[in-house]
């Protein structure tokens, strides 16, 4: 009793006061959408918004507080609160990281809970948010709807003169479904992360005809086995900054679970940021494959595929970008397929910052998609969109 009463003192001493930081945003938009189903309404358009959705429109709330228990010890959580779609309220991440402090070359940290898996230069901000951008591009939007990692994450980064090594590594659960919405949705851009409690909302045709909307539930364990990843990332103040990950779920892909079905998932990535006086440029690439075989008589493999580059320029209060997002899908099967798609996407962003606690952004994305499986529903495989936000945000 005496040594637990001696370490609550020392908590509540100055020198180990518990410090909780909390900041966030929310924001409403005006948008111009193409006529087309959107994803979020089971359509297979390719944006966050489509038909029925000109207007304006009152954006996520999203908040993340941090309480700091020790200089090396945090709590973080992440959270959103939008009405429109699923829970009001909803979860993006929580864990809990311990780095212990170091004065030397060698530093390292782990990390308990839900949290994105790394490798995205580009959605660096609160809420898996962008600094250049509304919309993030295909690879880091597919990242948001489909891959959690719930489980432990533990990173060892060795320091030098002008830059610095790091390896991390992970083994996580509950993200076995994680597949399902690259091979029946495909590509998307959208700047709307899925949240730990939400339903996913898949196409419509994914119910082969029901009638009914169709939901999956991605954050949900159905093998026992956990998946694992790795990223190795170096960052140099002359070169830049590149990484590489690979990920695999490790998902039983015969396994089906609560009218569910377990998808292998698997890809590698890289990525590069150089910083070229007010330029910035970004690069990332992506490639892997998702299976599952339901029954002896029937297997599916569905390649995917992305690239993006990105120029940014950094003029003070005012922001410019640019990005040119490729993608497609393969999709192999016992029978045939009408799953394959080729599209690519132009993004164009600017942005003004009258103060710290207020953005403006107006953005453009023009996306072309061939998508076969649009003839199922009547319509041509090949679309065109188009879509249109001024955004006006305020920190807090």
């Amino acid at each position: 009793m005496k040594r637990l009463t001696l370490f609550l003192l020392c908590l509540a001493s100055p020198a180990h006061a518990i410090d909780f930081q909390f900041a966030g945003y929310g924001d409403a938009r005006l948008v111009m959408a193409p006529h087309i189903d959107s994803l979020i309404d089971g359509g297979l358009g390719k944006l966050r918004y489509g038909e029925d959705d000109n207007g304006l429109h009152i954006g996520d709330i999203i908040g993340e507080g941090r309480v700091i228990v020790l200089p090396e010890l945090t709590l973080t959580a992440t959270g959103r609160i939008n009405a429109a779609y699923g829970p009001a309220i909803d979860l993006l991440e929580a864990y809990i990281r311990y780095r212990p402090v170091s004065t030397g070359a060698w530093r390292w940290s782990v990390k308990l809970g839900a949290f994105f898996p790394p490798g995205s230069l580009e959605n660096d901000q609160i809420g898996w948010s962008s600094f250049w951008t509304i919309t993030p591009s295909a690879i880091n939007s597919w990242v948001g709807e489909e891959l959690r990692a719930i489980g432990a994450e533990g990173t060892a980064e060795y320091r030098y003169d002008g830059g610095s090594v790091a390896l991390s590594g992970a083994l996580f659960g509950w993200n076995d479904p994680a597949g399902v919405v690259i091979a029946e949705e495909g590509w998307t851009l959208t700047d709307r992360p899925q949240g730990l409690f939400s339903p996913t909302r898949l196409p419509d045709l994914a119910g082969f005809g029901s009638g009914s909307e169709v939901y999956g539930n991605l954050f949900t364990e159905m093998d026992g086995r956990p998946g694992w990843y790795g990223d190795l990332s170096w960052q140099s103040d002359d070169f830049g900054q590149a990484n590489v990950v690979y990920y695999d779920n490790e998902a039983d892909p015969r396994v089906i679970k609560d009218n569910q079905i377990a998808w292998a998932t698997r890809f590698w990535e890289a990525g590069f940021e150089k910083q070229l006086g007010k330029f910035t440029l970004l690069a990332q690439g992506l490639s892997g494959a998702t299976t599952i075989i339901p029954s002896p008589f029937y297997r599916q493999t569905t390649d995917f595929r992305a690239a993006y580059a990105l120029v940014g320029y950094d003029m003070g209060p005012l922001l410019f970008a640019a990005r040119g997002d490729i993608f497609q899908t393969r999709t192999r099967a016992t029978f045939p397929s009408d799953l394959n798609e080729d599209g690519h996407a132009v993004t164009l962003s600017m942005t003004w910052l009258p103060e710290k606690w207020l953005r403006f952004t107006g953005e453009l994305i023009a996306l072309d998609d061939r998508r076969d499986e649009r003839v199922l529903a009547g319509d041509p495989a090949h679309q065109d969109e188009t879509q249109f936000q001024l955004l006006a945000r305020v920190y807090f």
